[in-house]
């Protein structure tokens, strides 16, 4: 926290926006706290800030209207005089910090224009704290903001270049230090910090700053039944709830039925105090709910509320997350017949949540999943001496599958905040039935928890369905400390040992591979994006491979593997019982590493008999890890059918390899070399291999090769005499004219499938278009041709369409942005929409079409033999007329589309 303000890498220390994310009690609220006293103490930021103004947002929240000048004047309320005049001499010393910002309730671009400037005027919480973010009040000063995750989302929008920090987790040494701090001896404190780790989720939930607090808080007395229930802790609810009922076993001199009207009191009031955006309560308040003065001084509430700071009569709740989890206890309890003050509280939690719309971002949904498990009704009745409402479980689950159903397709649900729900509530099921009518699962938050991922480990574990999951993360915050430890474990296997389970080391992923080793487990796609994968994590994948029987596709992009990782990842692909199809590692290797990741592929490929798709796009390759890579291609045992070597580095002495391995393959059907400099020489000898392979190649992708028409003779002759090639691309390679005349006779020989033709930057001209007509005479199978991006001009377009208008000529889709066309060719495209039954897609973006040309076009498109559903046109500069004769159009033919 010291150094969030420090000047920029350019010396620059203007003001400046710091966002302090975190879960909830992870400890924003204490770091605030500990950065404002050391700045007391000019520990931090000296000769930075003047003033620091702290605003608590839920504190203020439930206010109808306030200005700057009144959260200032509140701040200094102490000080005499005109305190505001004196801060706003220099505002670039002023420090905002807006702790515990709430989830903004209207859409990001709305009620822009009711942003305020002046610090005096009055406007409603929410436009107040927007007009703070987007810097329309007091630009020049800095803050300092804390945020929930669910908040973020939206909150992200509205910054500008601001920092984003994250509290981390407590480390286990942290974690150490803290409990030992809480107990009076060191053998009672180490008692229970080792029990609680034998529970793996407790001890993962107790890296959380507020559940170690509330754990040493209610364990002072040690008693053995204690420690037995610490083992049944698995859920943040199950940790309040023993929170909870431990505090109810404190009570001197009071009955325990006392104790549980307290606590039915809390809950109204803190339900009723959600629904009016209210944290702060005056004794009145307490009244109401029927907490009387007594009840307010006497020890027992104390472990739940505590007076507001500098105010006599007003209380607050000990922890935020202290009044959701009550709230939740108040639905969970409403139906009770015997319960009090339900009138306080009018509205259902459906209409809470969807006023406020978080949905299960919203810790409180997730403590009412949490408290309708069907294994916590005794606990919750023990607690509050009521029973949970017996039709509101299935009333919850109704609910979430309509939400799932409304919203996840169109991306409104974050599918952690689901899983965090699924996890609460604990029942593998309904978790099951739920995860099982998705068909995808994308992550791609910057950050996720030790805590998220043991949420999402157990759901997709339960996951029957043939489930695609998507990771992208940049960080996953509470295993550093175990990945550190674990690089001074020495590996349990070298490459020629066989491949064992036990003892491997603990990494970031091992509790998402723990799921994914479950045997009812059934996700077949693994995507991991932009993530820090270590050897540990490559070889908690392995022992996924050697033992999944679902999992069929395994994607890393942008994810630099250590050459150490993917040995051991490559154990695992070797496995017999390793059953991947598709394994893609983009962008994904070290340079220095290339050549011995290519060997250690090699044994995969000749091991590995199910692989079938290989993508190793946009790694430093080179022409040496080719060779190695050959190797195991080359062999019998070989099964690729798509291969992707595109931006690998490679040259024409790659070509040379392939061409080899072209020749002996009877499986590859689809050879992507994109972006390379393989040149003529090196698509002359990749025309050999084809020329001399089994004939089941169907798709070539050239484009970006440094090719020019020294060796479209060689590709004419690959096209006469390799009848499954179906697919050739070509794009942006400097092919011209000649090269095409060579394309097109391979196109008029009748060995020549070829169905898809991509020519988009060729560099072509005008007359090319004869050679390309005659080709479309003869040719009955292209079906897709993209000229795009190449001077073929009216004159040529003109020649073009007497092909197109052949009845040999069967092409679906024409691509011809940017081909320099004007008005003058759109009488013969006219008439080739009147006699091409087939043509279904025309693409003219990008030429110079007037209204004149595009009203032809319309006069053809709407005749009933013009088949085209797709027709790509510029709109700007055309006149009204022409607007009506394509709106008449699209009354005719509704499902044409622009």
């Amino acid at each position: 926290m010291g150094h969030v303000f420090d000047p920029d890498q350019e010396g620059c220390s203007s003001s400046q926006t710091v966002v302090l994310q975190g879960c909830a009690g992870i400890g924003k609220t204490a770091g605030v706290h500990k950065f404002m006293f050391d700045w007391a103490a000019g520990m931090v930021t000296p000769g930075m800030f003047d003033y620091l103004i702290y605003v608590n947002c839920r504190e203020i929240s439930h206010i109808a209207n306030l200005s700057a000048a009144d959260l200032i004047t509140n701040t200094f309320q102490d000080i005499d005089g005109p305190i505001l005049d004196v801060i706003l001499v220099y505002p670039e010393k002023l420090l905002f910090i807006l702790d515990g910002f709430p989830e903004l309730q209207h859409p990001v671009g709305n009620l822009e224009e009711d942003l305020s400037a002046n610090p005096q005027e009055q406007k409603p919480v929410e436009t107040l704290l927007r007009s703070f973010v987007r810097k329309k009040l007091f630009p020049e000063s800095s803050l300092l903001i804390t945020a929930r995750p669910a908040t973020m989302k939206k909150l992200h929008s509205l910054l500008k270049q601001s920092i984003q920090a994250e509290i981390i987790w407590f480390t286990n040494a942290e974690k150490r230090a803290y409990f030992l701090s809480q107990f009076s001896g060191a053998n009672a404190a180490m008692r229970v910090f080792y029990e609680l780790q034998q529970n793996q989720s407790l001890d993962i939930m107790s890296s959380l700053p507020i559940i170690s607090w509330m754990i040493c808080s209610v364990l002072q007395s040690q008693e053995d039944g204690d420690r037995s229930l610490m083992r049944s802790l698995q859920t943040m609810t199950d940790v309040y709830l023993f929170y909870f009922s431990k505090c109810l076993k404190t009570l001197t001199g009071i009955s325990v039925w006392k104790g549980q009207s307290c606590l039915w009191g809390l809950c109204s009031l803190a339900a009723e105090g959600l629904q009016n955006q209210q944290v702060l309560f005056e004794v009145r308040d307490l009244r109401r709910h029927g907490i009387g003065v007594y009840d307010i001084n006497c020890t027992f509430l104390n472990h739940f509320l505590k007076k507001s700071e500098g105010s006599v009569n007003v209380y607050t709740f000990l922890h935020f997350s202290f009044q959701e989890f009550l709230t939740a206890v108040f639905y969970a309890l409403k139906n009770d017949g015997n319960w009090m003050f339900f009138d306080q509280v009018g509205k259902t939690w459906q209409e809470i949540f969807q006023q406020y719309g978080k949905g299960f971002s919203s810790l409180t949904i997730q403590f009412l999943f949490g408290l309708l498990c069907k294994g916590k009704g005794k606990a919750v009745e023990t607690t509050f001496g009521r029973k949970v409402s017996p039709g509101l479980r299935e009333e919850l689950l109704k609910w979430t599958e309509k939400e799932i159903k409304d919203k996840y397709s169109m991306l409104q649900i974050e599918p952690m905040d689901l899983f965090h729900c699924l996890y609460e509530i604990q029942e593998e099921e309904y978790a099951e039935k739920i995860i099982g009518d998705l068909q995808s699962i994308i992550l791609l938050q910057p950050t996720y928890t030790k805590m998220d991922i043991l949420a999402m480990s157990f759901c997709v574990k339960s996951s029957h369905s043939h489930l695609s999951v998507s990771l992208k993360c940049q960080h996953l915050i509470g295993f550093e400390e175990e990945e550190q430890a674990s690089a001074f474990m020495i590996p349990v296997f070298t490459l020629n040992q066989s491949f064992k389970l036990h003892n491997l080391p603990v990494s970031r992923l091992h509790l998402l591979c723990q799921a994914l080793r479950n045997p009812c487990c059934k996700i077949k796609d693994l995507k991991l994006y932009r993530c820090l994968i270590s050897p540990a994590s490559c070889g908690a994948l392995a022992a996924v491979l050697s033992t999944s029987q679902w999992l069929t596709d395994l994607e890393f992009r942008e994810t630099k593997l250590e050459a150490s990782a993917l040995k051991l990842l490559c154990e695992g692909l070797k496995d017999p019982n390793c059953k991947l199809q598709k394994l893609k590692l983009c962008a994904s290797f070290l340079p220095e590493s290339s050549e011995v990741v290519c060997n250690y592929l090699a044994s995969v490929l000749i091991c590995n008999p199910n692989l079938t798709e290989l993508d190793l796009s946009e790694n430093p390759l080179g022409d040496t890890g080719v060779k190695y890579l050959c190797e195991g291609l080359r062999h019998s045992n070989c099964k690729v059918e798509k291969l992707d070597l595109s931006t690998c580095y490679l040259t024409d002495a790659s070509c040379m390899e392939l061409s080899s391995f072209l020749q002996v393959s009877q499986t590859l059907k689809e050879l992507f070399v994109f972006a390379n400099t393989l040149g003529d020489i090196g698509v002359q000898h990749l025309c050999e291999g084809l020329q001399h392979a089994q004939g089941i190649i169907e798709s070539l992708v050239l484009s970006q090769c440094s090719l020019s028409a020294a060796c479209c003779e060689s590709l004419a002759q690959v096209l006469s005499s390799t009848r499954s090639l179906t697919r050739l691309l070509l794009i942006n390679n400097k092919i011209e004219d000649l090269g095409l005349k060579w394309l097109c006779e391979g196109l008029k020989q009748p060995d020549c499938q070829l169905k898809d033709l991509a020519l988009w930057t060729c560099h072509l001209t005008g007359e090319c278009c004869q050679d390309l007509c005659n080709a479309l005479y003869t040719n009955e199978y292209l079906r897709d041709l993209d000229l795009s991006d190449n001077a073929l001009g009216d004159e040529g377009m003109q020649v073009l369409c007497e092909g197109l208008k052949h009845p040999s000529c069967k092409l679906q889709t024409l691509w011809l942005a940017e081909c320099h066309l004007t008005d003058a060719c759109c009488g013969a495209l006219a008439s080739v929409l009147n006699r091409n039954e087939n043509l279904t897609l025309l693409d003219l973006s990008g030429n110079d079409l007037k209204d004149f040309g595009v009203q032809m076009l319309c006069d053809a498109l709407i005749q009933p033999i013009c088949k085209l559903q797709t027709f790509y046109i510029d709109l700007d500069h055309l006149h009204e007329e022409t607007f009506r004769k394509m709106e008449a159009l699209k009354m005719s033919k509704p499902g044409i589309t622009w």
